[in-house]
């Protein structure tokens, strides 16, 4: 999970939202009028009439917590407005935009937004819902510029049978984030993060030894990211979750075992992890940004989040590859986020949900991608007003295509307000990423925290018998399918 971005918060925030940019009475969170007119348009690849009346509601938007995020997404809002002056777009604030047990909730309830935020691996339970229009009929080059130039495992992350279901929001890879400050106090080159497991867990020793409560390294051990975590750490040893059809479970073996060992070892025998078990996304980052833990797997978005939103300085933090057996990792766990449509929205809310999603997501030079204008609403570092510019994410675009060159990496670092050069480890040594199980991520990763979880609090944990019944209850997941 990227700081895997974030679920539901209050529904007048989102009228208010909506409100100070004239966009009248909320609608409800689901479904919706077309408005005005009470014309529906007409489902066709034509880009939305600006003369239409059209009010969609979209969740994930930045929440209250993120007050220089919020500034963005409104001046954006603000910005769409003038071209669809009738238009009214409804967001939903969010700190966390998914929490899974939530997502399955409001799928079985049948009450997502207009426009309703996912992971990547929720797309058989999306599609299985039967709630997410098929929009290949709504997309092309004309309504969407950049549908032909994003990366190839974009484009099959948002598709299925040949049919186009969602657009992306952010794609990523994960590495090693670190605070170099804490490497620097214990003695360890800021510019050379550890490449290998074994060298982390001594880098994390050494970190521990520095005493008053810091910790070397944290991980996770519930809420589907314990279990998450564990697939891109066997991953990075070579292994799998599943076989490549995601049919069975691929993980008690060698590759397993030495995740869980590795794990066992760095909280028991040298120290290197802490008491305190991390149990939820969330807990992770307050240690993290107040200078209480040194090293994390996660995506670039982790330092976003911890400058952002919890008033963490930049230049603490650094960005390495994801470690392996003998060097960075052959491969590490890729991921994202994308927006599905309602399957009962009319037409013309479709086409105004794929125009607000084109523009602020998916447009180099605008929304996410306005550099410039994200460094000039930008608060100071170190307070939750921050933007978060330089950081190499979101990676939406194939290599050497138009857009990939409109968002050139040379533009994001001149208007940069991070430190780039600290990011030069992970730039400089880039791992494959390799998708996420393709049938029942979040249901594997539920039963795989339970493992996770014994090997950092039960010093008596048992790894084979652990992954012995995690593989009996993950087959069993996945044969009812």
């Amino acid at each position: 999970m990227s700081a895997r971005h974030k679920r539901k918060k209050v529904a007048a925030l989102a009228c208010a939202a909506a409100v100070a940019f004239g966009a009248g009475a909320c609608s409800s969170s689901g479904g919706g009028s077309g408005g005005g007119t009470g014309a529906d348009g007409v489902a066709d690849g034509k880009p939305l009439d600006p003369n239409a009346t059209v009010t969609i509601s979209i969740d994930c938007a930045p929440a209250s917590d993120q007050p220089g995020l919020q500034a963005q997404y409104n001046d954006d809002l603000a910005t769409f407005k003038v071209k669809y002056p009738h238009v009214t777009v409804n967001p939903l604030p969010k700190t966390k935009c998914e929490d899974p047990a939530t997502f399955t909730a409001m799928l079985k309830g049948h009450t997502e937004t207009n426009a309703f935020y996912a992971y990547f691996t929720d797309q058989n339970q999306v599609l299985n819902s039967g709630d997410a229009a098929d929009i290949s009929a709504y997309v092309n080059p004309q309504t969407v510029p950049g549908i032909k130039d994003l990366l190839p495992t974009v484009t099959k992350e948002i598709s299925n049978g040949g049919k186009l279901y969602a657009l992306p929001r952010l794609y990523y890879t994960t590495g090693l984030i670190y605070n170099r400050d804490l490497f620097k106090r214990a003695g360890l080159d800021p510019d050379k993060p550890p490449t290998t497991w074994a060298d982390l867990a001594a880098d994390a020793a050494k970190i521990s030894a520095l005493g008053g409560g810091i910790t070397g390294y944290e991980d996770y051990s519930g809420g589907n990211t314990g279990g998450w975590h564990f697939g891109d750490e066997i991953d990075s040893v070579g292994g799998a979750l599943t076989t490549p059809d995601g049919t069975k479970a691929a993980f008690n073996n060698a590759q397993g075992r030495q995740v869980l060992q590795n794990l066992y070892d760095m909280r028991w025998r040298t120290g290197g992890i802490g008491a305190t078990p991390v149990t939820q996304w969330a807990d992770a980052f307050p240690p993290l940004a107040s200078g209480k833990v040194g090293m994390i797997i996660g995506a670039p978005d982790v330092i976003s989040h911890l400058t952002n939103s919890l008033g963490a300085t930049p230049q603490q933090w650094g960005l390495g590859p994801m470690p392996g057996l003998s060097g960075p990792a052959p491969a590490t766990q890729d991921g994202g986020d994308l927006f599905y449509v309602k399957k009962s929205d009319t037409p013309n809310q479709i086409k105004a949900a794929i125009a607000w999603i084109n523009y602020e997501y998916m447009t180099p030079g605008q929304g996410q991608f306005n550099y410039a204008r994200n460094v000039g609403l930008s608060g100071d570092p170190g307070t939750n007003k921050f933007i978060a510019v330089g950081l190499p994410e979101p990676q939406l675009w194939a290599p050497n295509t138009a857009m990939a060159q409109a968002d050139a990496a040379a533009l994001k670092a001149a208007n940069a307000n991070m430190p780039v050069a600290n990011y030069a480890p992970y730039l400089e040594n880039p791992v494959p990423g390799v998708g996420e199980p393709p049938i029942a991520a979040q249901q594997i990763y539920a039963v795989l925290d339970n493992a996770m979880s014994a090997v950092m609090t039960n010093k008596n944990a048992n790894i084979p018998q652990l992954l012995g019944d995690a593989e009996s209850k993950v087959n069993q997941i996945l044969a009812n399918q």
